[in-house]
This record gives C-alpha cells, structure tokens and sequence, in this order.
C-alpha cells in the first residue's frame, strides 16, 4: 500500500473518521452498564488504545514510537490508520509486562479488539503482540494473520518445554482482502479464544497458567517483529484497544457491533496496481501454451498474441473472464512448432485510487512440435527452494542453452504456502527462463500440497500427477509424496498411460528418487545401513521396468547422482532394459553429501548446484550436467533400443 493522504487534509479527515466512527473510551463506566455495550469493556484496565487520528491512549502509550506520520483512509470507505512499511509500525522501546505475565500478580489473562483491513495477505502478519519465535525458542502472544485468515498465537506455562512453545489459533474463515473486519483474542488463564467479526472462530483449553514471554521482545502494532524478523502489516487498523484482563464473548460481540458500520464499506487499497509475478510460461502443446501471471490487486486481464510474421495481435481472455490477481490464459488455437511473440495487459478493478493499466514486455516462445521427427531440448532442474541467488545463476546458464521447455523435479520454494517464497524468491529467479520456456513441474514435499502450488500452475487435472507428450517423447509426472502402493489411484493411472504410451522416449519425473547414494536422507551411512532411497517411490519400478521408461529424474537429494542403467535391483545393460536414474536436486538448496563408499548402483556423482540439458533427436539423446558457474562435469549418450 502506498498512502495518497497526508498533512492537513490527513488530520481533517482523521478527525472526522474519530467523530463518526469511534465510540469513546474512558478508564471506567460511570454506574452499571450492560453486559457488551461499550461502556462494559471501558470499565477494563485499558492499557493501550490507537485511536481514529493514529494516536496512542493508555497508559502505556508512551512507550511507543513510529518513523513515518500517520496517514489515514477516507471516512466512506471507513477511515482507520494505514500501514504499509516497517517505519509505519508503532514499536515500544522498552519492554513492557502484561499484568497476567507475573504469576505472583494474581492476574490472569488480557484480552485485545479492533478493525483490521488485510491489503496483502503474507504468512506471517502482524496486528499487535510482542513475539520471539527463533527456532524452538518461542515465548510471547501474537494476534496476526497468514495467507488467508487471522491467527492468535500464544505461549503458557502449561506448554512450556524450557524455551516456550507458540500454540497458533486459527480462523475458520478466510478475510476479504481490503475490507474491514473485527478481530479480537483473550486469554483468561484457562483457555485462548479467537473471534473475527463477532464469531467465536477458535479456541483451545489445552493452554493455562502465566504468559510464558522473552525480555527481548518488545511490543509492536501494525508488524510482526521479533530480534531477526520483521514483516510490516499491509493495510489499515482502528480502534484496536489491549486490555490487561480477558474480554467475555458479550463484550467482544458489543465492540463488534458498535463500529459495524465498517464492516460493510467498499473494499479500499492506495495500493499500486502491478505485477507481483510477470507472466510466465507453464504447459506446452503441439497447438497453445499457457500463460500466467498475477497482479497484486484484482484485475481484469488479456493476453495478446501475435505469430512472427504477423501485424496483429490476437486477443484471449482470462480464464474466467472475471477479476482476478492470478491470471490464466489456455491458448489452444495455435500452429504447432512455430514462434509466437506475446504480451499480457490488465486493468485494475479495485477501488481506493485511479490506477495505472499494465502492460508486460513482449516475450517470445515456440509451440511443440507436432511431429514425432523433430528434434528438441529440455533442462532438467530441482529443489530452488530458497536460495534465489544459487537459482538465478543456475537459471540464466539454462536460458543460454535456450531449451524448448523446462523440467522441475519439485521444491520450487522453501514453503509452499508462504506467498512471498514465489513471489519474491521463485518467479524472479527465473527469468528470463519461464518467459520463453514453458515450466513443466512436479510436487516436491516442501510445496505442501499448498493452494498456491495449484492456483500459480495450469497443468491438466488432476495436477498433481499428469503426463506431457512432446515430439517423440512422452514424460510421466508424479508426485512421491502421496502413496504409491499397489492399490493407489496413482500408480494405477501410471500403469495405464506407460501401457498406452507410443513414445520413442519414455521419462519419469518424481521429486523423491528411487535409487540414491546420499550419506543421510534415508538412513545415516555412517552408523547403518541405507535404504538406497525413498521406499514409497520405489513401488513404481516394477512399472516404469515392464512399459521400457529410460530415464528417472528426480531431486530431494540436494547434489547430482547418474546411476548404472537398473533392472529387477542389479545393474543391466540399457540395452536389456536397464533404467539410468538421475536426482539432479542442485538448483538452490543447500547441498549434501554422499556415502563414503560407493553404492552398487552409482556411476556419476557431483557435489555442486547444477542443472541438466537433454537433446533429443530420433533415436539419439545425449545428457549434460553443468555446474553453477557453467562447467561440465558429466556427459552421458543413449541409443533407443526400441521395444
């Protein structure tokens, strides 16, 4: 978000949005009051209040600062304080104590209330707490957000292991994105609850006792921060209040209703309408290809396309044909093997403030050939995971090949539901390769089987296993991480497709690899023995053996291993039906090592990031495995041996 009100206008506008929305709040109620009307939850110890002009009320206000000054939403769409940026977040300089954080205090619990307007959903979104999560220690209390819904996270002493133990309530309900919504969290001593817009969402009586906190966590509205994080709320808070006793439903269900008003306001951003991910490639075919992309706010989208030796732009609209932030565009009218030039434009449709139209550079990409005759290329990469720096040199050095597509053999991110890991990591270390050949991925176990994976991929149903036919080969994707027993749905669908199949060449592609020579992923080499590889993967050999597959890619592994061609568990000419299984798991994560000794199956290995490049022509194929810094280390040939 970007904030377009400041100054003068800004304090008349933050005057006004107090006056209309804000119900008044003092240290008591003066006589009885009804159980959830405003005056009930008044009568609570208010330590901190940020009120409609971006001020701070309570007594511990004075501990608080923040780098930028406020800037405020308009009244129509329900004012409330905006964020955007760490300088935005009001942060104490000192530590603070919640009474309930002393056991000798007698005082059990807190609670906290007020309006949120989530503008850009991340993994870990703060409104307010004070929070250390580094690895196992995690001491404090967190009211945030993820992705899609609220979260309270909190630490007792009922879950205390020595270094504190985060419990995360979650929302069954997912927020709307720009609109306003009431959230609030208590803790009485004996259970945490959490409520989003008057509702009781969450709760768990499995936590009891004193706030289990760290004296270097400090307080902190409008971010999640600890000593090593800090993620900036994007969008707009008001009227939150924190209380230093717990809040009852009747009060949470009165602090609701009386600014309801907000709770059906326009949907409002000063966020810029842009790219969060440029279009992409993904899917290729004989006649279209894929195209996605994604805007950081909803929008209306097409994708123009033009053959090299045309003038016009051909117009295709989006999937859907409705507002969206993830684009998808399934072209299927196209001339096989034939370059195309294409650009995507968009229109932004939520409101706040006028927007720019988009327009993506022109890229270009080549149809697959619709001949059995042709000759192609491919690269062959895994496991980006989160090093973007390794990914985008390993990348680049496969774009310089300028293969016609490109397989991923799983792990593109290090968290699967964390949008940050593709939008900030993933997508730009790869280009300008996805922009010119089409991504042809499986699912490694760091994806999560997350919605993201499925809402950034436009892959054929069910998505998580397919095949890809391309010239005179034919790739079986699949995914390790679900059952690969004799009665999964799975390896039933493969048994068919490799018996349907009438591919010159035949390749599997699955993240976790049948056969591999590493040191620890499946047993420690140096104390035991090995299982030589991923037990569940290793139900598909019998298939990929009797329908004559002639290589095995698969990554998890984090370096490159080539095996002896495989048949019935021994080492078998290729000629006789051996299979040559590569894991070539270096595109990014952090590298592994092997076995001391050699395995009965190993022939090649390399310890560095890496990728492959295959080409294919008739009966011929020959591999090559290029280190990061463009080297080759490993040169491999095949000559069909039909069947």
């Amino acid at each position: 978000m970007r904030s377009t009100t400041s100054g003068v206008a800004a304090l008349l506008v933050a005057s006004f949005a107090l006056a209309s929305w804000t119900a008044p709040r003092g240290a008591s109620a003066a006589g009885a009051a009804p159980p959830g009307s405003p005056a009930a939850s008044a009568s609570k110890e208010l330590l901190l209040e940020l009120d409609g002009t971006g001020g701070l009320l309570g007594e511990w206000s004075a501990a608080f600062r923040r780098e930028s000054s406020p800037a405020f939403a308009p009244l129509d769409v329900g004012a409330g304080t905006i964020f955007n940026d760490p300088e935005d977040a009001f942060v104490a300089q000192e530590e603070l104590r919640l009474p309930s954080s002393d056991p000798s205090s007698g005082r059990t619990g807190f609670g906290v209330e007020g309006w949120v307007s989530v503008e850009t959903p991340r993994r870990w979104g703060g409104v307010i707490g004070a929070v250390e999560d580094n690895g196992a220690f995690e001491k404090g209390w967190i009211l945030g957000y993820d992705d899609s819904v609220f979260t309270f996270g909190i630490s007792t002493e009922s879950n205390d292991d020595g270094d504190g133990q985060l419990v995360y309530l979650k929302c069954t309900v997912p927020y709307r994105v720009g609109r306003w919504h009431h959230v609030a969290a208590t803790y009485d001593g004996q259970a945490a609850r959490l409520y989003m817009d008057g509702e009781l969402q969450a709760e768990s009586a499995d936590l009891n006792g004193a706030l289990v906190t760290a004296d270097s966590a400090r307080y902190a509205i409008g971010a999640y921060r600890d000593s090593d994080e800090f993620h900036p709320h994007d969008g707009r808070i008001a009227d939150l209040r924190l209380y230093g006793s717990p809040l009852d439903a009747s009060e949470i269900q009165g602090a609701a209703a009386e600014g309801s008003g907000r709770a059906g306001a326009e949907p409002w951003t000063d966020a810029i309408f842009e790219w969060s991910i440029l279009p992409y490639l993904t899917w290729p075919q004989p006649n279209g290809v894929s195209v996605m992309a994604e805007t950081r706010l909803p929008g209306l989208a097409r994708l123009m396309i033009r053959e090299v030796s045309d003038t016009e732009w051909e117009t295709y609209e989006a999937a859907g044909e409705r507002a969206a932030t993830i684009h998808e565009f399934v072209v299927r009218d196209l001339k096989p093997d034939t370059k195309y030039f294409y650009s995507v434009e968009a229109d932004a449709a939520a409101g706040g403030r006028e927007q720019p139209s988009l327009a993506s550079e022109v890229r270009s990409f080549r149809t697959a050939p619709g001949s059995r005759d042709a000759a192609f290329t491919f690269s062959v990469l895994s496991d980006t995971q989160t090093n973007g720096d390794v990914a985008k040199r390993v990348a680049d050095l496969a774009f310089e090949h300028r293969p016609n597509f490109v397989v991923h053999c799983g792990d593109l991110v290090d968290t699967g539901s964390t949008r940050s890991d593709w939008t900030e990591t993933f997508f730009p270390s790869m280009r300008p390769l996805i922009e010119h050949a089409p991504l042809v991925p499986v699912l490694g176990n760091h994806e999560q089987d997350a919605k993201l994976y499925y809402d950034l991929m436009s892959l054929p149903e069910p998505e998580r296993w397919y095949s890809l036919a391309y010239g005179n080969a034919e790739f079986f994707m699949l995914d390790g991480n679900r059952s690969l027993d004799d009665q999964s749905e799975q390896l039933k669908w493969l048994k068919g497709v490799l018996q349907d199949s009438e591919a010159t060449w035949r390749f599997a592609v699955i993240h976790q690899p049948p056969y591999t020579s590493d040191s620890n992923d499946y047993g420690e080499t140096s104390e035991t023995t090995s299982t030589r590889g991923d037990v569940n993967v290793q139900n598909i050999l019998g298939a990929l053996e009797r329908y004559g597959v002639d290589l095995c890619f698969s990554g998890h592994v984090h370096d490159y291993e080539r095996t002896f061609p495989i048949k019935g568990g021994k080492v078998v000419p290729y000629a006789e039906g051996g299979i040559v299984y590569v894991t070539a798991a270096g595109a990014g994560g952090s590298l592994e090592d092997f076995d001391a000794t050699n395995t009965w199956f190993g022939h090649k290995k390399m310890r560095r990031h890496h990728f492959v490049h295959v080409a294919i022509h008739g009966d011929q194929l020959e591999l090559q495995a290029m280190d990061e810094d463009g080297r080759l280390f490993d040169v491999f040939r095949l000559e069909q041996r039909g069947r």
